[in-house]
Formats: structure tokens, sequence, C-alpha cells
């Protein structure tokens, strides 16, 4: 939707920067919004208005936050597509929730843990009255379509299927079987426009491929090996940068099509569905013969690529043994989705999650299923960008399950990670402490840079931030299902809601600080310590100590897929202290922080309108993970936006402002640190250090590590029978023949 500020509120004096904080925004809002009421009739503005108010006296808890918000839009055009978009169940359990139920009512009034099914989206229904359109015209006609040649490699049948939107009279489709018997074929789609969640890729591949088996997927490669294509993978489709199939290639999707492509997405509140014939789904305390784990006090687990977050979340939590130290906060991802990219989690004792693979199993150019286990190969192999081949099956190693002691906070802006001057803190954030506040505000930001778990979060224009660092326990007492059902269920709604105000026109037509404060206000809320009665707060309650196995601690937040982001990330090595070079200089950390929150004062209409988010972790064994080489550990940190910021074209520019002051920084000796972004991130279309961003990666932040790259990548082909042009051949894409292959 294109971003259009409306003309009643055009003529709206931009207040002075000291003012632009959430109490003078939201009386801003209550004062001025009312003006709206005849344009947007469908949004109950009184009712916004005194909601505001009530949140800007902090007299509002997190369910009455989020009924208040609902109620505002539940007459909206937008809200009632999206809600009939619903099952009956989660329809009840929206209506009685609305209505004033908690949680015992609402959950027994839906089907939260029956059968919970959105509806085919308006595109699948017309998709399959075709097909049954279809199937009635040429019904006579069945054992023509069927036939096949098993001469061919994996024949090419004449077998008629949707297009995506229509069927094609003459296309032949091609047949790869999935079983030896040779009875079953791979789910295809023809010239499928393929979109990423982020909406920042597309194209149209000629074949989409789902596949199931490995053995489809190794015929699927020697089919495509003989008419020349290219294929790449592709899961949730959470990556922003340009590392997915092309036009006229072929795509492999790890899950089906309306899964992928579905928003919301009810995953993360659905019962376990796991398809028993589907390969790629498996997840096996198991490994490959030879593979051994580095101590005692480990186990190995094998890993289906097409396994989700959520699927491995439940798992972990049902067996109560072994987990995954690291891992992404989303649930919505598959695991190849989170290693191909190479992501990470938090904390300083902690390298990427690539670095706890131990075997990668895929099919190779020539369709065998190969296993590479070796330490020096897995540097490449663990994190090669679906360059190796096609990833089928990869063996992590898990730690012994412990309990995380959650303990978040949400205290000052000024005293989350201090400034390195006062006089850093934007006059409008300002308030007074004493120099001993700021001494003992320091000691504890460094004293949680070493916790299992480390992260910072601030909504922009908040005069708070979310501090969200812990600890592990092995004492299973008081363990808690976090988040329990009532509040994943609240989470998948306030994800739903909010794809459903930013995609309201009434949203798209305020002033972008607005935008920012309005999503602010929802973020903060809901984070525990819930409520507004506790900001700035910097110690917590014993009654809000949250104890819950670490993998629900990794995932504490569920439906993030239901509301589209934009997102620019970095990785910045924090370089040796100049006094000590044997400990970390955090006063890098501190720039990174305070030099965006100083950015997003620049214009009152921040592109950055929803947050910035800072994560301390280690450094990584892995060739080509930006954190390679980080001795003292790295700094990753990001900003994300709504989609009305692109479309209000603020945000690249504002992108290039971050990279811009980010890639700035030098250490002690006035050495450039090499500071990366993260792989799958929007980093693109920006210039690092006044090269386009391609170029500086590779012949400068990479020139070293590129051809050592390649090198393991052609020692690991010499042992399995392949050539490095035969990768780029089948496995590369336009992005990786410019960065990895070109000399």
């Amino acid at each position: 939707m294109e971003a259009k500020l409306s003309k009643l509120l055009e003529d709206l004096p931009e207040p002075p920067k000291e003012n632009l904080t959430s109490h003078f925004i939201l009386e801003e809002i209550i004062e001025h919004i009312g003006v709206l009421k005849d344009e947007f009739p469908h949004v109950n503005i009184s009712l916004l208005q005194k909601h505001l108010w009530d949140i800007r006296n902090n007299a509002v808890d997190p369910e009455d936050h989020l009924r208040g918000f609902l109620k505002v839009f539940e007459h909206t055009r937008v809200f009632k597509n999206a809600f009939e978009e619903l099952d009956d169940g989660m329809q009840r359990q929206l209506r009685a929730f609305i209505a004033g139920g908690n949680e015992g009512p609402v959950l027994a009034s839906g089907v939260l843990h029956d059968d919970f099914h959105l509806p085919a989206s308006p595109p699948v229904k017309h998709h399959f009255q075709e097909i049954r359109d279809f199937i009635d015209m040429v019904e006579d006609k069945v054992e023509q379509f069927f036939h096949h040649d098993t001469e061919q490699v994996n024949g090419v049948n004449g077998v008629k299927e949707a297009n995506g939107q229509q069927f094609s009279a003459t296309a032949r489709y091609p047949h790869i079987f999935e079983d030896k018997e040779e009875k079953k074929t791979m789910e295809v789609y023809a010239d499928r426009r393929f979109q990423n969640w982020g909406q920042s890729v597309s194209n149209t591949p000629q074949w989409t491929f789902v596949p199931k088996t490995v053995l489809g997927l190794q015929n699927l490669v020697k089919w495509a090996k003989v008419n020349e294509y290219r294929v790449r993978c592709a899961g949730y489709r959470h990556s922003w940068s340009s590392t997915f199939s092309e036009d006229k290639q072929i795509l492999v999707s790890l899950l089906n099509l309306e899964e992928v492509t579905r928003i919301p997405d009810p995953m993360s509140i659905l019962p376990e569905c796991i398809d028993p014939n589907n390969e790629l789904k498996s997840i096996q305390l198991a490994s490959p013969d030879g593979v051994t784990t580095s101590s005692a006090d480990k186990a190995l687990v094998r890993v289906g690529v097409a396994v989700t977050n959520e699927q491995f979340r439940r798992w972990a939590v049902k067996n109560d043994k072994w987990t995954m130290p690291v891992d992404v906060i989303l649930v919505e991802v598959t695991w190849g989705g989170v290693n191909g990219p190479i992501c990470h989690g938090a904390g300083l004792r902690h390298k990427t999650v690539n670095d706890y693979v131990r075997a990668v199993e895929y099919v190779d150019v020539n369709g065998n299923h190969r296993t590479i286990s070796d330490p020096a190969h897995l540097r490449a192999a663990a994190g090669c960008f679906g360059l190796l081949g096609i990833v089928t099956h990869i063996t992590f190693e898990l730690d012994k399950m412990q309990y995380a002691v959650l303990k978040p906070i949400k205290p000052d802006i000024g005293l989350a990670i201090p400034p390195l001057r006062r006089e850093d803190i934007p006059i409008a954030l300002r308030k007074t402490y004493s120099d001993a506040q700021y001494k003992a505000a320091l000691a504890d930001f460094e004293k949680r840079t070493n916790d299992y778990y480390s992260e910072w979060f601030w909504f922009t224009r908040s005069q708070q931030a979310w501090v969200n660092t812990w600890n592990p326990v092995d004492d299973k007492t008081d363990v808690v299902e976090y988040p329990s059902p009532f509040q994943t269920w609240m989470q998948w709604v306030e994800g739903w809601l909010g794809a459903v105000i930013t995609s309201n026109p009434i949203f798209n037509a305020l002033p972008g600080r607005w935008q920012a404060e309005l999503l602010a206000t929802m973020g903060m809320v809901n984070l525990p310590p819930w409520g507004f009665s506790s900001y700035g707060q910097t110690e917590i309650k014993p009654k809000d100590i949250i104890k819950t196995a670490i993998p629900n601690a990794l995932h504490f937040r569920r439906g993030i897929q239901n509301m589209r982001v934009r997102d620019l990330e970095f990785q910045i090595p924090i370089p040796s202290h100049p006094d000590d070079p044997s400990k970390p200089d955090y006063s890098i950390v501190q720039k990174a922080w305070w030099d965006i929150i100083n950015l997003t004062y620049d214009s009152v209409d921040c592109p950055m309108r929803l947050t910035m988010e800072l994560r301390i972790m280690g450094d990584s064994n892995l060739i080509m993970a930006p954190q390679h080489g980080n001795k003292h550990g790295t700094a990753s940190i990001e900003v994300l936006s709504i989609p009305d910021a692109v479309a209000d074209s603020e945000w690249q520019p504002f992108l290039q402002k971050v990279a811009d002051l980010w890639m700035s920084y030098k250490d002690a000796d006035g050495k450039e640190l090499n500071v990366r972004p993260h792989w799958a991130k929007e980093w693109e279309s920006i210039n690092l250090r006044g090269k386009p961003a391609r170029e500086y990666l590779r012949t400068v932040a990479y020139k070293d590590a590129i051809p050592e790259f390649r090198k393991t990548l052609a020692e690991i082909g010499k042992l399995q029978g392949w050539e490095l042009e035969d990768l780029k051949k089948r496995f590369s894409n336009e992005l990786w023949d410019d960065l990895v292959y070109s000399e």
C-alpha cells in the first residue's frame, strides 16, 4: 500500500525534537486524531483516544491493551477481511476476548488444543476451482496424462498441472519420482511467482518443487543437470537478501506453498502435525557413522532441513533432556533456513547456530547423497548458503537441558546501556542521574554481557529499554511453560493485529512519529514484566521471575510471522581494551547503540518505526561467518521497521546512514574494525565505506575468507567427485556468482 499522509494532518506543525517523547506524542495523537473521524468512519477513534489516554497514564494491563486495540479496528474492512480468514474456533475466541473474556472462557470457546485451521486463501480457492473445472473437461483422458517414459532421467511426462493461477494446455511438466517404485512424484508448479516474507525479493522460477524424500531430491538434481537448470532452496523465505532462486530456474520449497505464503500462520498455536512420510521433517537422536560429540555430556541430533523451530522446540521440551544452546527467536522458520545464511542467537559464550553442526548431509551436483563431518571441511560446509548442494539433514551437538531464570527489566534508556557522555542522550530522553548511578549502570551492563543470554531492545522514542539477559540452572523446581497457552494465543493475536493495523488505511495516513509511537506502545506493554507500571524499573519482583526450559526462553515470542518487517543487521567486532588488550572494550557497543538513538532524532518522522535490537555473542569458526575472528565477541545489532517506511521512500536513505555510522568504527590503534552485515538482511542496496556492498564484501571484508572458502569446497569436491565449476552451474545464482565465483 502506498503511504499517503492525510491532508487533514498536513498542516500539523512538527514538534521540536525535545518534545519527541512517548508522553508528548501520545498527547499529540489524542488531541489531533479526531479530525480523521469522517475520513475513517469505521475506526473507533473516540475509543482510541480514550485508550491512548489510559496508556499515557499507565492505567492499562496487557489484556486490556490488546482488547482495546482490537475494539478500535474491529469494524474496519481490513479487520473484517482478516477475521473472515480465521477458522470458526479462532473467531469465537476473538469474539470472547473482545467481549471481556479472560483466559478460561477464551480458550474454552475455541479450538486451541483441537483442530485449528485457516480456510484457503482466495488465490488457493481460485486455484482449486480451476482444477475441478479442468478435471471435468479432461476426465476421459486421465490415463494419457499420467503416462511416463521410465527410460528418461526421471522422464518428462504429459501431465497437465496448475501453473499457479491457471492450467497450461501445452506445458510439459517434469515427473520427478520420490520413491524407488516410481509411483510417487514430487509436487511441482510452473511459473509460480516467488516473493520473500519481507517483500524485498521477487522473481518467477520456471519450476517450483516441494520434496518429501532424499531420493526425490537426488532425482531432481539429476534432471536439473540434464536440462541445465540451477537449483536453490527456500524455507519460510525470511531472508531479505537475494539468496533465493531466479527467473526461469528451479526453486525447491522445503514447505508446501500454502504454508510458507500464509499470513497469519497458525503453526505456533496448532497441535503437532508432521507427515511421517516426509524424510526432511525428521528429528532423531542419532548421527551419521563416525560422528561423535566433543564431550560425554553432549548429544547428537539429526534434523531434517524442513523441521521448523516450533517443531524442534516442542520436541526438546517434551523430551526434557537435551537442548540447543542458541537459536533465533522466530519459531516460524526451518532449520535449513536458519543454517543457510549463518544465523545466530545470543550470549558471549555462544557462537553461531552453524558452529554446533557436526555433520551435513546433502545431494551433490551428480545427484549423490553425501555426508561431510570433517571439522576442517565443516568450516565451509556448515555455512555454505546452499552453494554446496541441497542440504537434507544436519547433525547438531546438543547440551543437557537446563532451565532459564528470566528476570527481564525495563530501565530508563539512559541506564540500560549508559552513553559514553551524558550529552549523547537526545534532550528529549534526558533525565538527571548522578555519577554513581551511571557508574553502577555501566557495571551492570558489562556484567550482563557475560550472561548465558544477553539482549537489549529499544522501541523508537521510548523512554525505557527492554533488557532480557538470563542464566540457566539445573534445578527444575517451579518450572513453567512459557509462554503459557493463553500467552501464546495473545502473542499470536498481537502479531495478527499488528498486520491488521499496519495495513489499515488510517495507519498509512498518520505521521511517521505517530506510527512509531503506536507500535512502541504495543511492543513494550506486551513484554514482561507486563504493563506500564513497571516502567523505569531496574529490579524485578520475585513474583515476576519466570523459570522455563531453555528452548522456551530462546523462543519467547510466537506469531512473529504474522507481521512483516524490514531489517538491517550488522555484526560489530568488540575490540581489545586500550588499557588491557586481554579484555574487551565495550565502549564500541555503547557508541553503536547511542549513535542510532541519536540518528532517529534527525528526522521527526523517523524511518525506524519498530525497534533496535542488540545481542552480545561470541565469534565463529566458520570461514564465511561475519563473526569470524572476533576474539572478544560480537555486538550483533539491528534496526527494524514496517513496510510503510519503505513506501515513504525513507527506509533506504536511513539504512545508508546507519551503515555509515557502524562502518566508521575503529579500534584503539585507529584500525578499521571488520564490521560486516548479516548475510540474510537488507545489505545489498547500500554502500559500505564508499563501495557498493557486494564489492566491499568481496574485496575487503571477505578478501581472504572467500578464497579460503572456495579452496575448502574444492577439497571436498576432490574427495566426492565434483569441481567448483559444477557447483556454480548447478547451485549458485547471480548474487553468489558475483561474490564467490568472480575472481
